[in-house]
This record gives C-alpha cells, structure tokens and sequence, in this order.
C-alpha cells in the first residue's frame, strides 16, 4: 500500500476530496510542506498531528486544490439568474432571496453576483438580496475576504466594470467597500452541511466548477446535504461542463433559456422551461468536422448559442526557427518578458502591439504565440486566439499550454463547442505532461501560464467530463 494512501484516506473522510491519479502530485507536494513545517518525518506521527491540529489540517487541505477562478466565469449562466430568473422570483416571494457560493474559493463568484445585481438594483439590491460565500479552506476565505485581486481575475471583466468597482491598492485592485461588507464568507465543508452550516434555505446556490475534484458517490451525497440548504423552490446553478455529470436523481434537471439548473423535484418551475427531451441529448455520430450547431453537447450548447466554429487550421509555412544569434535572441527575450508582464498586468492592448511586431520578426515563436493567443483570448477575440494556438502546435506539437487553451476556447464556448475537439486537446495536455510531468510545453523563454501539475490536474477532470458527455449523447443514440 502506498505510504500516501492514510493521507487519501483522511482527507477524503473529512471533505471528500478524490486525490487518486494526477491530483497524487499534489498530495506529494503537500506532504512534502508538512514534513518541512512540522519537522516530523513519521508517517503515523504527522496523520496523528494532522489529525488533532484543525489549523494545521486546514492549511494541508489549502494545498491540494486549484484555486483557478476569475470574475464573471461563464458569464451567460449569471446573466440570466440575475437579469430573468431572480427578478421574476421577486415577484413572488418576500426579499430579501438569499444566494450562497458553495466552493466560492477566492471570492470572484459571489462578488461577481454582487456587482450584476448592483448593476441590475442599484442601491436596492443590498435589501432585496443576501450573499454569502462557503469553502473548506481557510486560506482562500481569507483572500475573499481581503478582496485584493490582481492579474488574470480580471480576464474576463470588463475594463468599464474594474474601473466602477475596484480602486488601484498597493500594485493591485480592491473592490469597493459597500460591496465587499454586503458579501460574507464562512467556513463550509461540502460533506456536512451541518457542520458550520451557513444560514438557508438558500433561494440561490451555485455550485460551479467544483464537483471536478469529487467522485460520482461523493457528488451524490454533497448533493444530499446541499438538498437540505436549498430552499423548496430554490434552484441549483453547476458549471457549464458539469451539468450532466451532476444529474444523480437527488434533484430533476431543468432548462429555461438555454441555461440548465437543478431544483427539488416536484416543485413548480419559476421560469418558463423547456422539459428535457432525450432528443436534446443526441448528436449523430460524425466526425468532428461535420458537427452542426444542434450537435452540440448539452452543457455548452445549453450556455451558449453561438455560430458553427468554420475557422480552418492555419497552413504551415515554415518549420520551428531557433534564434541562434546572440543579440537578437536576447532582444526577443527582454521583448517576450515585457509582452508577458503586460499581460498579468490586463494591459491586451499593449501586449497585442508588441506580440505582433515580435511575430513579424519571428513567427515561430512558440512564447510568442502562445502569448499572443492569450492575449487575444482576453480580448474576446476567440478566432484570433485559435489561430495563435494552432500555429503553436503546428510548431511545437509538444506544446501542452497551446493544447490546453485551445480546448478551453472550446469548453468556455468562446468558439462554437466540439466535444471531439475538446476531447482530442485534453487528452493530449494529459498524455505529455504524463511523459514529463515537468515539461515546459516547448516554450524557451516564459515559464507556462498554468503550472504543468495544475494543467495536468484539470485537464484530466475536463476530459472525464467531455467524456460523459459525448457517452450520454452515444447512449441516447440507441434509444427509440
């Protein structure tokens, strides 16, 4: 038995976490930390110090997840719950409706909530509605509380909306005052609802892109303790791709202009919906070419309607150049450092100018264009960054962050989703960081954007989810 198994074990009984296959790195890492801080080397010794030290437990756990999140994620979802769903419950219920983030991380997510319904209510959305933020780690609740964000929270954000609500503080943004006094966080262990249970029924619970690090017996039963927060005719958001892994028959899935959510069964819908037909499931079995708009898996199409994704792949015209010439390598260097500053800066603009004059000079850049693709992904331009990505994996096939990316266009539905296309791209992120786990993706001179284990990590639970959703459209296939 693998001497990390007890430590699998122990955190998986207390917040069910699921750490077998890649997310193992991570429990090394942390084990490694609590040998170093602790100074005990035993086996036994730390699982027993682990086990009556809460804060010392709670800076463990903090280490195995990905805190990877940002303001106004999947965008379309929140839209309609703030702009259709709630507004109509207000029209028969007594304010204030109450919203929790379960897994709220940092707190970009229920702040997000917070700034569209200000937006929405003005000064009123403070009694008309109640905000409150849960996560098991203590560390990040911290950080939420803080509200001090900097660098890639704000891709999605608008520059209208940062420059409304935050205030530049010390190199970085702080969200003004009355929004972050009106959202509180607390401690919350999805497993138990009962311990430091927040205060519900809550009309509103989001439980997105966090069932990734939990298998299906594991998301059953949080969803058996999330059943007894939400209030009768509540309703259950998940993230986009997490939809139909999350149908386990505790709550009936619905949809209502295009967005798909989880309420009690039995309970009358709030909103015009759409019952769920087995033919709203269904994709032909094409190549991936030939997948029509109607062919779209369920959980992206069910966020977004966007246009086919025709774009081609970029025709090679030369093969991967590298600088050998000391000065102009050096000079391309300090360039691509500048170009990557100023994208953890939000500065696209500037980047985007300087990216395109280095890919004059050098367009088989693998750092370039995978800046450039970055870049021009924040900038909503999706075709752009696509075509920056592929150019890099025509290159570099070994470029694992050109791989991820692309498939995240996909997955975040910025281009018009292909499951076998997302499948295709994940499953090469896993299959070369597998090889080289440390591997830099082909890049030369700017370390990855993603830290490989964490890439790997995601990419893994990205692919489970594409996979069951291109299993369940094969299934329906078959029916009738």
């Amino acid at each position: 038995m693998s001497a990390f198994a007890p430590f699998k074990a122990l955190v998986h009984q207390h917040c069910g976490l699921h750490l077998d296959g890649l997310a193992e790195a991570r429990l090394f890492r942390a084990v490694a930390s609590l040998q170093a801080s602790t100074g005990l080397t035993d086996i036994t010794q730390l699982l027993k110090q682990l086990s009556c030290d809460t804060a010392l437990f709670d800076q463990f756990v903090s280490q195995l997840t990905v805190n990877e999140t940002y303001f106004f994620r999947e965008p379309d979802a929140l839209d309609w719950l703030v702009n259709t769903y709630l507004p109509q419950r207000l029209t028969t219920e007594q304010p204030p409706l109450s919203i929790f983030s379960a897994g709220c991380s940092s707190g970009e997510e229920p702040y997000s909530v917070a700034m569209m319904l200000f937006e929405c209510f003005g000064e009123r959305a403070k009694a008309l509605f109640t905000i409150t933020g849960g996560d098991l780690d203590h560390q990040v609740l911290a950080k939420a509380r803080q509200a001090v964000y900097g660098g890639m929270a704000f891709r999605a954000l608008s520059p209208a909306f940062k420059k409304r609500y935050f205030s530049p503080h010390k190199g970085r943004y702080k969200l003004h005052e009355p929004l972050r006094q009106w959202v509180t966080f607390r401690p919350f262990n999805l497993l138990n609802a009962n311990e430091d249970s927040p205060v519900g029924p809550f009309d509103v619970i989001l439980f997105r892109n966090v069932s990734i690090y939990f298998d299906q017996q594991t998301r059953r039963h949080i969803h058996q303790q999330l059943s007894q927060l939400l209030a009768p005719n509540g309703i259950l958001l998940c993230g986009v791709t997490e939809t139909l892994g999350n149908d386990l028959g505790v709550f009936e899935l619905t949809e209502a202009q295009g967005v798909f959510y989880f309420r009690h069964a039995e309970q009358p819908a709030i909103v015009p919906e759409t019952p769920l037909q087995p033919s709203l499931l269904a994709m032909d079995n094409m190549a991936e070419d030939s997948i029509t708009e109607d062919s779209l898996s369920v959980a992206e199409s069910a966020n977004k309607q966007l246009a086919l994704d025709n774009c081609t792949d970029v025709a090679p015209q030369a093969p991967r150049q590298h600088a050998t010439e000391k000065e102009p390598t050096d000079s391309i260097s300090h360039q691509l450092h500048t170009a990557h500053r100023l994208l953890n800066q939000n500065a696209f603009d500037d980047a985007a100018t300087l990216l395109e004059a280095l890919l004059e000079q050098q367009p088989w850049s693998i750092d370039a264009l995978v800046l450039a693709g970055l870049v021009a992904r924040w900038q909503q331009r999706p075709q752009l960054a696509y075509e920056h990505f592929k150019r890099a994996i025509y290159a570099a096939p070994e470029c694992w962050p050109a791989h991820f990316y692309l498939a995240e266009l996909y997955r975040q539905g910025e281009l018009a989703d292909k499951p076998l296309q997302r499948k295709q791209r994940y499953a090469a992120v896993v299959r070369l960081l597998t090889t080289a786990p440390t591997s830099d993706g082909g890049l030369d001179t700017i370390t990855p954007p993603l830290p490989p284990g964490d890439a790997r990590f995601l990419a893994e639970r990205y692919l489970d989810a594409v996979n069951l959703t291109l299993a369940s459209t094969s299934t329906t296939q078959g029916v009738g």
